[in-house]
């Protein structure tokens, strides 16, 4: 009987131990509540509860992630611990109908961390569960204000998604830390979009030929036009140059001779001649050997006496020639 009683009282300290000293690890947590209310949260390390009067809170999840199976692995768990490590959710492909009526496949996979174990376990049940079905319908809307072409050439605008979320969770105690889109399916339209592609692709091509064309074609006139117009600017220059020399030599000429009619006048002065019979009589000799000079010239000398005789024998008429 005694032995009983020693095995009963061991039991029961060993039962009360157990139930009443909790290990908690880092970046866990432990919600604790005490007839039925929170009572607190236990943080890492060792910690004291009091056996039959406080519980810890269990929390249930049930979720479906992405696997080699097409509609994904279903998961449980239920558990009174609470990581509040980053957490990393990979969905199954997600069906949802862009602007142009097109359906398409998005896989997505999101990362949160809990913040608040507290404010999480009383304001969300089965919080993965909740995640996907909220970024779910978030793609939903995002995707439908876009384009099929332009959701599988950037899926970076749909990342936007994680603010969006982030916004939400924040009451729930959970920081959403990315939303990324790891692939866009398109099944059937594929082919077509392949093809739509390629086409964009040639056009765009064609395009920038053409810029490229226009581009050198801009170049090439501007650098004709730049020619002509120093080309122009030269000959402008030039004229210029050439007016000013031969208006300065003119210049030249006229003083020379101004001052060779002066020292021609100052020669003949008080000799009785004029000196512009002078000046005239050079100005013929110059004229006459300008007339020499030219091709196909002849030139007869005839004396100033009978230079008028001879000119109207010449016009056919009768004149007598004087002798001398």
């Amino acid at each position: 009987m005694l032995a009983l009683l020693i095995a009963f009282a061991l039991f029961c300290i060993i039962f009360l131990v157990r139930h009443s000293i909790r290990c908690v690890s880092e970046r866990e947590h432990i919600i604790v509540e005490r007839l039925g209310t929170y009572s607190k949260s236990l943080e890492p390390g060792v910690n004291f509860v009091a056996p039959f009067l406080d519980r810890t809170k269990f929390v249930y999840n049930r979720y479906v992630i992405s696997s080699g199976y097409s509609k994904g692995q279903l998961i449980e768990t239920y558990s009174d611990v609470i990581s509040t490590q980053n957490e990393v959710l990979d969905f199954p492909e997600q069906p949802v109908i862009t602007r142009d009526n097109a359906m398409i496949y998005l896989d997505a996979v999101l990362q949160y961390r809990i913040t608040n174990p507290k404010m999480m376990v009383y304001s969300v049940n089965n919080l993965p569960n909740v995640l996907s079905r909220l970024l779910q319908a978030r793609l939903r809307d995002v995707a439908g204000s876009l384009d099929v072409d332009r959701i599988i050439e950037d899926t970076a605008i749909l990342d936007r998604v994680a603010g969006e979320l982030d916004i939400i969770a924040c009451n729930w105690g959970v920081k959403i830390e990315m939303v990324k889109i790891q692939k866009v399916s398109a099944h059937e339209l594929e082919e077509v979009l392949a093809q739509k592609k390629n086409a964009d692709f040639k056009n765009k091509e064609v395009v920038i030929t053409a810029k490229s064309d226009k581009q050198t074609c801009i170049i090439n006139a501007e650098g004709e036009r730049d020619r002509k117009i120093r080309e122009a600017e030269g000959e402008a220059q030039r004229v210029v140059t050439a007016a000013r020399g031969q208006a300065q030599a003119m210049l030249n000429d006229a003083q020379a001779e101004a001052r060779s009619i002066q020292e021609i006048s100052r020669s003949l002065e008080g000799s009785g001649d004029d000196p512009s019979k002078y000046l005239i009589a050079m100005k013929y000799i110059a004229m006459l050997k300008e007339i020499c000079a030219l091709p196909q010239t002849k030139v007869v000398l005839v004396p100033q006496e009978t230079l008028m005789a001879q000119t109207s024998q010449l016009l056919g008429l009768n004149t007598i020639i004087p002798r001398h």
